[in-house]
This record gives C-alpha cells, structure tokens and sequence, in this order.
C-alpha cells in the first residue's frame, strides 16, 4: 500500500513539476516551450528519488 502511495505522490508531484516549469517559463521567457525540457527533467529526478525511496 505504501509503495502505490509513494509512486501516486511522484506522479503527482512530477505533474505539478512540469506545469510549474511551463507556467515560469512562460511568463518570465514568453516561450512556453522551453520550460518543458525542464520540468520533464525535475520530473523525472522526483519520480527517481521517490524508486530509490520505495526499493529500500
């Protein structure tokens, strides 16, 4: 139970990451585009630190 809680929150938190770095990149570059490399990348770290988490 406690590891679908755990990769629940990493999707979510990976979700938020993503739409963050979207919404900065977009009202501080005008350009939508480049935050989304970003917060894939974020995206990606959080759901990897969260495996590391639950394989242990």
């Amino acid at each position: 139970m406690k590891k679908i809680l755990y990769k629940l929150i990493g999707l979510v938190l990976g979700v938020l990451a993503v739409i963050v770095c979207i919404k900065l990149s977009e009202h501080f570059m005008g350009n939508v585009l480049l935050g989304l490399p970003i917060g894939i990348f974020i995206a990606a770290l959080i759901r990897q630190n969260l495996d590391k988490i639950t394989n242990k």
